[in-house]
């Protein structure tokens, strides 16, 4: 009887949470590995005080008959519910976007709080190097932002051929700072709670989460654009959040801040994408998926919840091909 295959996923965001439940139902033994104390990447929502916010995707859409399945069952379960939008929905996380990826990632084993520093060759497989800790698979999954996944290879002694760096290493991202503010007043941001039209310059879009029906105190989530967030990026926190505060104060009636914080997103939208799904390299059993790799029919061009949602699944069907087609051989 042939051994189970042991399958590591380096990062536990919507894309390795999908890839990891579906090799699960295939029949392999699969770890996600997952640098942060909880998986969801940027499924992200923080508890403030009584109040609940979103202050990473704050909603999503369904373009694909796989995602539009997987969205009916959420709707039976309670997980999710509309937010607005008939003919094309927006739909949000009943109580906050990171419960709806805790609840997929239910029974997944995951290790937090370890950071991968470099994969080593295990011939036939690979093993992850952590400070504290070694794993050995049978091959990876790598769903990080495709800049810090470069590094990662990079920093590893695998063999890189040159159409891996050409791929690989042009692909950046653009910032997003986020600041969250929790406030005194009771107050409406557009009709639903979403406010992206006519805000001062820098202002990608300001959320009302208690009117979004996530939380049960007033909590504003401030995006800013990824030109903005660039230029702020190395001006330290305190004069950033200071400057989106100063800019929220202009754009809404004045309000009264009890507690404000700062989110600071590195890697939240590709600049580049793939035109394709996941990616291989050709030396190793290892692949990389996420937001950023769009299957070949997705017309959107940009990375969102739904891409890192079949980019997940259709490398997770490649993998099992992969094993499938090497017992065949054999």
């Amino acid at each position: 009887m042939e051994q189970q295959k042991r399958i590591g996923i380096i990062g536990g965001g919507l894309a390795g949470i999908f890839a990891a439940r579906q090799l699960v139902t295939e029949g392999y033994a699969v770890e996600v590995i997952e640098k942060s104390q909880s998986v969801g990447g940027r499924m992200a929502t923080r508890r403030i005080d009584q109040g609940t916010a979103d202050h990473g995707a704050v909603f999503f859409t369904v373009r694909t008959d796989e995602l539009a399945q997987e969205v009916d069952e959420w709707l039976e379960q309670g997980l999710i519910r509309k937010w607005f939008g008939d003919d094309f929905p927006r739909y949000i996380a009943v109580n906050g976007m990171n419960q709806l990826v805790q609840s997929i990632a239910r029974g997944i084993p995951v290790h937090l709080n370890e950071q991968v520093e470099r994969i080593v060759s295990d011939a036939p497989g690979l093993q992850t190097i952590a400070s504290e800790e070694t794993r050995t698979y049978d091959a990876i999954l790598l769903t990080a932002p495709v800049p810090q996944a470069y590094d990662l290879l990079e920093a590893s002694p695998l063999t890189l051929v040159e159409s891996d760096h050409a791929r690989l290493g042009k692909v950046t991202f653009e910032p997003t700072f986020v600041g969250l503010f929790e406030i005194q007043e009771t107050l409406e941001i557009g009709e639903v709670g979403l406010l992206d039209e006519g805000l001062a310059t820098g202002m990608l879009k300001i959320v009302n989460n208690a009117q979004k029906e996530v939380s049960a105190t007033p909590l504003l989530s401030v995006y800013m654009a990824g030109d903005w967030s660039e230029s702020w990026y190395d001006k330290g926190e305190d004069a950033t959040l200071a400057e989106i505060e100063r800019l929220l104060q202009e754009q809404l009636r004045p309000v009264t801040i009890i507690s404000r914080q700062l989110k600071r997103w590195r890697y939240a939208q590709a600049r580049d994408v793939f035109r394709t799904p996941y990616l291989k390299l050709d030396q190793h059993p290892l692949w990389l998926a996420g937001d950023a790799f769009l299957d070949p029919k997705d017309t959107s061009g940009r990375t969102r919840v739904e891409s890192a949602v079949i980019s997940g699944l259709r490398v997770a069907a490649a993998m099992d091909a992969h094993f499938k087609a090497v017992v065949t051989e054999q």
